[in-house]
């Protein structure tokens, strides 16, 4: 009986081992966070190269309060973001990539993450159990794209996690071979802003030749934000109310006279069918507060977040 008992032990040892081996993890990463933010992400390539299909169930972090693995969907406009919690197929000798409409979402973070650092978790497969993963923490916004110089590069950050078919953009804003502007410039926002107790709405989104203006909602505030597309997609370059929507405004954050005055024309034509009290909310926005100094997404400063 003993010897039964051992054996049967020794096999599903075995067994959930060889299950494991067949799991593999790449490009583990997270934005860093803006201060007060109470929410991280998580992006991952996950391979299952066995014969037998595998899901991930779950997630915890010594970093976070929990972890839960959200889908991102966009219907009539309108992002929607909520968790997953029947898991996520890992179809067998598949690549599923954790991007735009998939990923992890570290929750009640009391250290905000900052950019350099490894958070630490561990996911939950159904078969192939425990995977301890090091996710390296990039910039506040944009694709995670060779973190930390490890070659370990993928353009997450758009959310595209998975089902956007985000490309390259910021967590929504991508190359030209990401999901549209509508889609990445809403996902770039709601990862840098977004918390479980204060959703964010974006919308309307205009877009001029590489600029873009989105008009956002939050806890019972709103303005407009000004958007440009880099070599990695989409980021935030400053936040304002009305002042945005003048063309002067815009030739003075970069644009040309020409997209300036064209992008101002597009604002008023998309807002025109508003309701006035979300006008109201856009229009509440108190001066400029600039986002972002350097081109092409690469730096962020001087501003603690609108939502938080």
């Amino acid at each position: 009986m003993k010897t039964t008992v051992s054996l049967l032990a020794g096999l599903l040892i075995a067994t959930a081992a060889a299950a494991q081996d067949t799991i593999r993890i790449d490009h583990a990463a997270s934005h860093s966070m803006v201060p007060g933010a109470r929410v991280g992400d998580g992006y991952l390539v996950i391979t299952n190269s066995g014969s037998a299909p595998d899901r991930l169930v779950g997630a915890r972090s010594e970093r976070a309060g929990s972890v839960q693995l959200h889908q991102m969907t966009m219907a009539n406009g309108i992002m929607t973001m909520r968790e997953l919690k029947g898991g996520l197929a890992i179809p067998a000798g598949q690549t599923v990539t954790l991007e735009p409409n998939y990923h992890l979402m570290f929750q009640d973070v009391a250290k905000p993450f900052k950019q350099g650092e490894t958070i630490r978790a561990v996911l939950r497969f159904e078969k192939a159990g425990e995977i301890t993963v090091d996710f390296a923490v990039g910039r506040i916004a944009g694709p995670l794209d060779d973190v930390g110089g490890t070659g370990a590069g993928m353009d997450h950050g758009s959310m595209d996690h998975g089902s956007m078919n985000r490309g390259a953009a910021e967590m929504p804003g991508m190359d030209m071979a990401g999901p549209p502007p509508q889609e990445a410039i809403p996902a770039v926002l709601k990862t840098m802003f977004e918390r479980p107790d204060k959703p964010l709405t974006v919308l309307p989104v205009v877009v001029r030749n590489g600029f873009a203006i989105a008009g956002w909602q939050q806890d019972g505030r709103g303005g407009r934000a000004l958007m440009k597309q880099g070599h990695h997609g989409w980021s935030l370059v400053l936040c304002s109310g009305d002042a945005i929507r003048q063309a002067a405004a815009l030739e003075k954050a970069g644009l040309s006279a020409e997209d300036a005055a064209a992008l101002s024309a597009d604002l008023a034509a998309a807002e025109a069918g508003l309701d006035p009290e979300v006008l109201a909310l856009f229009a509440s926005f108190e001066g400029t507060v600039t986002m972002a100094a350097a081109a092409d997404g690469a730096g962020q400063g001087g501003h603690e977040g609108h939502g938080q």
